[in-house]
């Protein structure tokens, strides 16, 4: 069953209502897929739309993984395509975006397709024309080689014996991560684990992205409050120009999003959790400024629009808790100014070998502290109502979280100002994440949380 639930009257895409119908969607890529497709010599039996961002007013991108089976072959293979619905004033680009060169055959089909009649255009991984180092990353051959040629931009004294790939998180047309299993020669002095476990972690980036993600990761690495022990991150490598890659230092293990409802000790783990971020805040760090207190109330208040045009029901809540949260705003007042890591949530968190370590800097900049101590309280809620976490644990991983914090952040945030934030965050990212997935169906149980964080 199709992710689509919820398209809008008024969405740009009206063609959306079709592509949601997947049975029709593998129909249409067994017609424009080429001649063996059209042939029957290959066959694609079914398809799944796997992501979808939409942006009222802006773009729309979608992952979709088509099952596609060989003649006489006991089971299908699977090809992932990241399309992308035109809107008419990009209709004169088409030519240059259908453009194979330089493009890396897949295993099935042209690298690059398009279905005029949905004005949709679809790549098939690993190609993606805004990630120009996404198909060197896929391919271990080349980056073994590379590996080898220049080891020390992977953290390697000398060249590897050998190295896999594996793909971590891939958000199209924005960024992909790479994990690699490197076998180094023995006595490597491989410097994030013995000669035998090494890995490194590459990401790719798209639009000058990845220089900026490069330097911010080296100014926050190198800062004092990192080198003793403040707070930790991945030490960064080097980064490729040319494909817009950052390699750094590869933790183990998985994030605490897979696995945080199976933690039994959670709530104390919160409290370290708390620590480091309180010290990542307290660092000196010349970042831009930009999250501030004023940023988030201005956020929030778009998000609240977007929501009350994409699901028309919930017009009145809008009006309602857009109301307490602006005259709630209005009572706390800009507050102090600090590092912001930008995106802290449970996906950005591991248990690495020197401690609890924060991964994905990307974004970080100056701002409002309850900026980051929001999301992070924000985003567990959204796992609490998901039945991801137990609720007892929730609520009392929040506690210690926030007393944690207070207690080594040089400026402590008021209550008000942490139920404040959090609220804000589940209104302008987890519900608005519903708008661009066009599934209201989370709405109603965060909007409730978001309620409760704002009484009247």
């Amino acid at each position: 069953m199709s992710k689509l639930k919820n398209i809008p009257e008024n969405c740009e895409f009206p063609q959306l209502r079709e592509i949601a119908e997947e049975k029709q969607l593998a129909e249409k890529l067994q017609q424009h897929l080429g001649p063996a497709f059209a042939s029957s010599e290959l066959q694609v039996e079914s398809c799944k739309i796997d992501e979808l961002n939409y942006k009222p007013g802006g773009a729309c991108r979608i992952i979709l993984t088509a099952r596609i089976r060989r003649p006489n072959a006991d089971e299908s293979d699977q090809q992932v395509y990241f399309g992308r619905l035109l809107q008419p004033r990009n209709a004169q680009r088409l030519p240059a975006l259908l453009d194979q060169k330089n493009l890396t055959p897949p295993r099935f089909g042209p690298p690059v397709l398009y279905i005029p009649e949905w004005s949709f255009i679809l790549w098939a991984y690993p190609n993606d024309p805004r990630l120009p180092g996404l198909a060197l990353m896929a391919n271990s051959e080349r980056m073994l080689a590379r590996a080898q040629t220049a080891p020390e931009k992977f953290g390697l004294t000398q060249p590897p014996l050998a190295l896999t790939a594996e793909m971590t998180k891939y958000v199209s047309g924005k960024r992909c991560g790479y994990l690699y299993h490197v076998q180094p020669p023995p006595h490597s002095g491989a410097s994030n684990g013995d000669a035998s476990s090494f890995a490194v972690y590459g990401k790719a980036y798209g639009n000058g992205e990845g220089e900026k993600a490069y330097a911010l990761m080296k100014q926050i690495w190198r800062s004092q409050a990192c080198q003793r022990g403040d707070f930790f991150l991945p030490q960064p490598y080097s980064y490729d120009a040319e494909n817009e890659i950052v390699w750094q230092e590869a933790f183990s293990g998985e994030s605490f999003a897979k696995i945080a409802g199976t933690i039994p000790n959670l709530p104390e783990m919160a409290q370290e959790i708390g620590r480091r971020l309180a010290g990542f805040h307290n660092a000196s760090l010349p970042l831009p400024q930009v999250m501030t207190f004023d940023f988030q109330v201005e956020e929030t208040r778009r998000n609240l629009r977007a929501i009350e045009e994409a699901f028309p029901d919930y017009r009145e809540d809008c009006a309602a808790l857009g109301q307490k949260l602006m005259n709630a705003a209005a009572q706390i007042g800009p507050g102090p100014v600090t590092p912001l890591h930008a995106s802290f949530k449970f996906s950005h968190i591991f248990a690495a070998d020197k401690g609890l370590a924060f991964i994905d800097f990307d974004s970080a900049n100056l701002g409002d502290p309850g900026f980051d101590v929001g999301r992070f309280i924000a985003h567990l809620y959204k796992m609490k109502a998901d039945w991801k976490i137990a609720p007892e644990v929730a609520d009392m991983t929040v506690t210690n979280f926030s007393a944690a914090y207070n207690h080594t952040a040089a400026v402590p945030l008021s209550q008000e100002r942490i139920d404040w934030f959090a609220a804000s965050h589940l209104i302008s990212s987890q519900v608005y994440k519903s708008v661009k997935r066009m599934d209201a169906s989370p709405v109603n149980k965060l909007w409730k949380i978001a309620e409760s964080l704002c009484p009247a």
